[in-house]
């Protein structure tokens, strides 16, 4: 079995049915393998005697191609991972820390297309075992627990999301306590922050006042009168 097939192979265990349900139209499974093992080999490097490849990978893509999967996004990333890994082995390559992709919606990516970045990154170190440390959930929806929208879930797409009463806003909350232009989450492949934009009301997580702060899924973000909860 090729690279390739292995790859498409490991989508077929994760989900139900044929992997084309989930990758229909704008985004093949081999495609993404293909640019992912090429930007493995081009930006493997030298170090004392040892071929390095890198262990940092981000796929970006336009954000209406990204929704088609979105239930499965952080299965998917560690799926991607776990398969560089095998690449990696197979060639002899080794790694500086253990291998991450990120996928993440970006507005200049052209429809029906994909961009992938890779780098070198050492993850914050944690007590025991590398394998047993757990590799963050990043936030990709809101779920809003209080007012009028209550039990809506507000997809987070792209970089940065802003959020507000007026219709210009990428995440819409209405509600007379919500500033027009109240707030802004910023995401990239492994780390979310909410950053307040001097709003009237402030905006609070888990019950503190901040400005601008890390979140990750199970916080509760206040905008103003509403609430909500950060989920994957």
């Amino acid at each position: 079995m090729s690279v390739l097939d292995r790859f498409e192979a490991a989508f077929e265990r994760l989900v139900e049915g044929s992997v084309g349900r989930v990758f229909r139209a704008p985004v093949q499974p081999a495609e993404i393998g293909r640019r992912l093992e090429r930007a493995m080999s081009s930006a493997e490097m030298v170090s004392v005697g040892r071929r390095l490849a890198p262990n940092d990978f981000v796929v970006a893509m336009h954000p209406e191609d990204l929704d088609q999967f979105a239930a499965f996004l952080p299965a998917l990333e560690r799926q991607m991972a776990d398969w560089l890994e095998g690449v990696g082995k197979e060639r002899g390559r080794q790694t500086i820390d253990r291998i991450r992709v990120g996928i993440v919606a970006e507005n200049a990516v052209p429809r029906r297309e994909i961009r992938v970045r890779a780098g070198y990154a050492e993850w914050p170190d944690r007590s025991g075992p590398f394998e047993d440390r757990d590799v963050p959930v990043i936030p990709r929806k809101l779920r809003v627990l209080n007012g009028t929208q209550r039990g809506q879930e507000l997809l987070l797409r792209g970089e940065r999301i802003t959020i507000g009463r007026s219709p210009e806003n990428d995440v819409v909350l209405l509600a007379d306590g919500v500033s027009r232009h109240h707030a802004r989450i910023e995401l990239d492949a492994f780390s979310a922050k909410v950053i307040d934009l001097l709003s009237t009301n402030g905006t609070r997580l888990n019950g503190r006042a901040v400005v601008s702060a890390e979140i990750a899924v199970g916080d509760e973000i206040e905008f103003g009168s509403v609430l909500v909860r950060v989920s994957p």
